[in-house]
């Protein structure tokens, strides 16, 4: 029973390093993808972060146009996009996905092959002799 206090607050604390990882890394890509970073710097801008979802990207409509926001309430900044700044950040997004999966896999390949050396601790193959049959033909 004691150590599962300092267990669960180790267990929390990685969540967040994570939690925090993707968060920064959403940020980047909405901004490579074309989506403008707004301060929370007017009443009414503060009311918008305020009523998001923080840290999902979010469809709104203003009059007939649609456009996007993500809300970063712990920096006071919210990231506003259209229909092509989304798209392109799912692009990028996509992208990486995909990157990362051949980033799996190549480790995956490298790893294999390094088990495959490891039998080498058996030492060279040796030659092993044809083998007997007994009695009849061959």
């Amino acid at each position: 029973m004691k150590f599962l206090l300092p267990l669960i607050v180790l267990l929390f604390s990685g969540c967040a390093a994570i939690e925090q990882a993707d968060r920064s890394n959403t940020e980047r890509l909405l901004a490579a993808a074309g989506f403008k970073v707004l301060p929370a710097n007017t009443p009414e801008r503060q009311l918008s972060l305020e009523s998001a979802r923080p840290y999902k990207v979010e469809r709104k409509l203003k009059g007939d146009e649609v456009y996007y926001f993500y809300a970063c309430p712990d920096q006071s900044i919210a990231y506003i996009g259209n229909q092509t700044d989304y798209s392109k950040y799912r692009e990028l997004e996509l992208q990486q996905e995909i990157a990362n999966q051949n980033t799996v896999a190549s480790e995956n390949a490298a790893l294999a092959v390094q088990q495959w050396n490891d039998w080498r601790v058996w030492g060279p193959s040796a030659a092993l002799p044809p083998p007997r049959f007994r009695g009849g033909r061959r």
